[in-house]
């Protein structure tokens, strides 16, 4: 990769290809807005959030192709995350 901009093009060009992220597969989302969750970050700590509005870029987005979809009420709210990263908080 030449640069960020070549980057976003090859992974949303992947994704779109592969369609491996709800709801571009077929697949309903697994949360909604106002449900209560646990988000677990890439160090392995967990967080009580609820879901406050889906990620939805109007242009290309890195995220968006790596499968961020929601957005919680957490310290960064503006920062979306992905489904893989969420479980309810009533669950196991």
């Amino acid at each position: 990769m030449s640069s960020h901009h070549d980057y976003i093009l090859d992974i949303t060009a992947q994704h779109d290809a592969l369609k491996p992220f709800a709801p571009e597969n077929g697949q309903p989302l697994r949360f909604t807005i106002g449900d209560a969750v646990i988000f677990t970050n890439e160090f392995g700590a967990q967080f009580r959030c609820r879901v406050t509005g889906l990620y939805r870029p109007s242009g290309l987005s890195g995220l968006y192709a790596r499968g961020a979809r929601y957005l919680l009420d957490s310290s960064s709210p503006w920062m979306p995350v992905s489904e893989s990263s969420l479980r309810l908080a009533g669950s196991a």
